[in-house]
């Protein structure tokens, strides 16, 4: 059973990248928005408004209004408007207080510098003042904070748009991320779905027609190997009824070697056959404990050695005991096999966890080169590239081992322990 494929990483995916150069374009867009306001809009409007209320201070002094007329002309327009001469002294927000003749520059000397607070004093003809305050500091606020809440609303509408374009324009993108991570896996029943025409449809295309070409070359090989395994079966089992006809010697010993070697190949590679696909395995609700325990026990009396960390209570599985006998004994013989003269015994640990129980075999061996961990299960893979028989066998052992998690739905791996050695992993589904 092939690992699940891992999801697309956050960190450093394109689409990501993609969006935080949306949101940045569109921070610098509000930015660029703002001073523009600020730096041109706000002073022109100024200037105008300065304009306009110099022209209407002008009119309405010229006009010499008295105190109810200057009221109906203050609440048409929004403004104050103050008078200090020698007709008195009134403002149409209520009496003056005394003493704000002998200051009639005051309200000159408090002009904001902000053009939302305007004032303006003006010269009667009689020769008093009239004095003009009005406010837009309100009225400018509310119309900014609505500028800048539309313009808010549209960047995130813009930006959460955009999200959603490009979610479904990289869609393929991740869709051949998970079918190259199924094939990585040795999963070539891939037809990845093609949902555009462009660039990328193109390249999903190419993708399914080289994982069936794959697919198709693996086929070929593996149909190779078993025809040449069951031409083999004639002449081997010919070889031996000749070699039982010779007298006793060492030529036969080494012929009889050779021929059982052979034999042994021709099984192992027969034997991945039954098993492609879960065929050959026979199921029942077994104790995986007790044939982890059987198992270990014909290795007890080996160098070095095998230690068991069990649960306490039994571990119900759908198993083929006879197949998994044969998968740990691959295992533990490997692990024997590769073993220090000062190694300390192999450790066999069963954890069971919520929804999977993890059998972890781990030897105080020489370890396995980290770009041969994904390959040590493949059929004739070999780490000793010479395939001296005395660094190991044929390359068959854990490729059995393999099919047999599979066919029980589960999946097998290898790690290297910190310091030495490697430990086969087993993890059943439950």
């Amino acid at each position: 059973m092939s690992e699940k494929p891992r999801s697309l990483p956050v960190h450093g995916s394109i689409f990501m990248r993609l969006v935080a150069i949306m949101v940045a374009m569109a921070c610098c867009l509000l930015l660029l928005v703002l001073a523009f306001f600020r730096f041109v809009v706000d002073p022109g409007v100024g200037a105008a408004i300065d304009r306009v209320l110099d022209v209407y201070a002008d009119s309405v002094a010229a006009q010499s209004l008295d105190l109810p007329s200057a009221r109906l002309a203050a609440q048409r327009v929004g403004m104050t408007i103050s008078y200090d001469g020698p007709k008195g002294t009134w403002t149409t927000e209520g009496t003056r207080p005394s003493g704000a003749a002998s200051r009639p520059d005051s309200l000159s000397a408090a002009i904001a510098p902000n053009w939302s607070r305007a004032r303006r004093v003006v010269r009667a003809s009689d020769g008093g003042r009239y004095s003009f305050s009005w406010e837009f500091g309100h009225s400018i606020k509310v119309a900014h904070d609505k500028l800048v809440g539309l313009l808010l609303i549209v960047m995130v509408g813009v930006v959460f748009t955009a999200h959603l374009v490009l979610r479904r324009a990289l869609r393929p993108v991740r869709l051949l991320y998970a079918g190259v991570g199924r094939v990585s896996q040795g999963d070539f029943d891939v037809d990845v779905p093609c949902q555009s025409r462009d660039e990328l449809g193109a390249l999903t295309g190419a993708f399914n027609q080289m994982a069936r070409r794959v697919k198709a070359m693996v086929a070929m090989r593996d149909q190779l190997l078993l025809d040449v395994s069951h031409e083999l079966r004639s002449p081997l089992t010919r070889m031996k009824v000749a070699l039982a006809l010779l007298p006793e010697g060492e030529k036969r010993s080494r012929m009889e070697a050779d021929v059982s070697e052979m034999e042994a190949m021709i099984t192992g590679i027969l034997e991945l056959e039954r098993l492609r696909e879960g065929r050959g395995i026979r199921a029942e609700r077994r104790d995986l404990l007790a044939i982890v325990r059987d198992a270990a026990a014909s290795f007890q009396a080996q160098h070095p050695g095998v230690v068991l960390t069990l649960p306490t209570s039994e571990v119900l599985l759908e198993l083929d005991a006879e197949r998994m006998r044969t998968l740990l004994r691959n295992v533990l013989d490997n692990a024997a096999k590769y073993s220090h003269p000062d190694s300390r015994p192999v450790e066999i640990a069963v954890l069971v966890a919520p929804d999977s129980v993890v059998v972890r075999v781990s030897d105080d061996g020489p370890g396995i080169a980290d770009a041969d961990l994904h390959s040590v299960f493949e059929p004739f893979f070999r780490s000793d590239r010479s395939r001296s028989k005395k660094t190991g066998g044929y390359g068959l052992g854990l490729s059995i081992c393999k099919r047999i998690m599979e066919a029980h739905g589960g999946q097998i791996a290898a790690e290297n322990r910190a310091g030495r050695g490697t430990s086969i992993v087993l993890t059943f589904p439950r």
